[in-house]
């Protein structure tokens, strides 16, 4: 058989000094087409998107043991959200932005505790909190407490808003460049990711766990630079205005397009959506170095990763202020450590019907000592959703 040469352009996808400055302007679906071209192309940009996605050195900036902080993720289900994971998607950089650790109830003080003894920030209060992180971020939640009040009959059909920050607690420090570094944690009252669908617009709809980072509009985001507002916007002129100036264009009313065909656009309206479906953009994150979850509790089984993934929601029209909101029907319950969100309101009630028999009796023969959390089992509920 006679060699063949390979073609002129294989030369280009066999240096990284000469396709990264190309590969670096490409938006994320205009890489995945190119890699899909040849095995030169698809090898190479594997390799740069394990430069361009290196989370161990995106966190460098405000951890001097990245790996150290990621395993906290993992032990907490802290979420990484706001300007920090949408410039990680975006390959891009904002020197003024903070970084922003979105937290579940009764983790906070973990958190507080690494920034302060492992990391050397300093707690910066507000006038109206206190002055000792400690008092402020110690926690008195009690997951075995009642987290909800009893739900009506009429309640169960609807679908709620998203539920308010708890708390926000700032800390500092001075970088290894001289510049201030600030880390807030954010406290959800339920979740974390209820307060990232609570955003001001769906550009920053994205966020990172442990083990993945995710996009939840990733075409609107990535592709056409453009978000939909929340109403939340009304509240958050300053942060609207932050993100026209980077570049989005947002729309506080769906173009009419959209309207006519919602399933179709970006923002997939009045559409059923799960953290992991195929809308969701989601990089998964080497684990090298980053420890293993532990149980929940003594009695209770590892969650296989963030329960963030079992989440869901939907766009649907405010009836109030007839601009479209995220929707969920909620899960709180004793017998799961955290809260969820759900699309699926037969998923929702079969849920809360199990919970609530299984807590039942849970709460007449089980301590607080020996409390057994089932979160790991969520997944069977979930099915093919995630």
């Amino acid at each position: 058989m006679m060699d063949v040469d390979p073609p002129p352009y294989a030369s280009l996808f066999a240096r990284a000094p000469v396709y990264d400055p190309v590969f670096a302007c490409l938006s994320p679906r205009t890489l995945v087409r190119l890699a899909l071209t040849c095995r030169a192309a698809y090898l190479a940009a594997a390799e740069f998107k394990a430069r361009a996605f290196n989370v161990n050195r995106h966190f460098s900036r405000y951890f001097t043991d990245p790996l150290a902080f990621r395993s906290l993720q993992a032990k907490t289900n802290t979420l990484v959200s706001g300007s920090n994971a949408l410039q990680f998607l975006d390959r891009t950089f904002y020197p003024e932005a903070d970084l922003d650790l979105y937290t579940h109830p009764g983790h906070s003080f973990e958190v507080a505790q690494f920034l302060v003894e492992a990391q050397g920030y300093v707690y910066a209060p507000r006038e109206t909190q206190e002055e000792d992180w400690k008092v402020a971020t110690k926690s008195h939640w009690d997951g075995t407490d009642r987290r909800v009040p009893p739900v009506t009959s009429a309640d169960r059909l609807h679908a709620y808003p998203m539920t308010e920050i708890s708390a926000v607690w700032t800390f500092k420090k001075t970088g290894r460049n001289q510049e201030c570094l600030t880390v807030q944690i954010v406290e959800a009252s339920s979740s974390p990711l209820e307060c990232i669908l609570g955003f001001h617009s769906t550009c920053v709809m994205n966020f990172i766990s442990s083990d993945a980072a995710f996009s939840l509009y990733p075409i609107a985001t990535f592709e056409h630079r453009t978000a939909l507002g929340m109403p939340s916007s009304h509240s958050s002129p300053a942060a609207v205005r932050k993100y026209i100036a980077r570049g989005w264009r947002i729309y506080f009313m769906p173009p009419v397009s959209d309207t006519a065909n919602p399933g179709r656009t970006p923002f997939l309206l009045d559409y059923e959506r799960w953290v992991t479906d195929e809308h969701t953009w989601v990089i998964p994150l080497d684990q090298t170095g980053v420890k293993a979850r532990p149980p929940l509790s003594r009695m209770s089984a590892p969650l296989a990763c963030d329960p963030v993934r079992f989440n869901g929601w939907w766009l649907a029209k405010d009836k109030s202020s007839e601009v479209y909101d995220s929707h969920y029907y909620p899960l709180q319950t004793t017998v799961f450590r955290y809260n969820y969100a759900l699309p699926h309101e037969r998923t929702s009630f079969s849920m809360r019907a199990w919970a609530h028999q299984q807590g039942k009796y849970s709460h007449g023969q089980i301590s607080k000592e020996n409390w057994i959390w089932f979160d790991a089992d969520i997944p069977g509920f979930l099915d093919h959703k995630i």
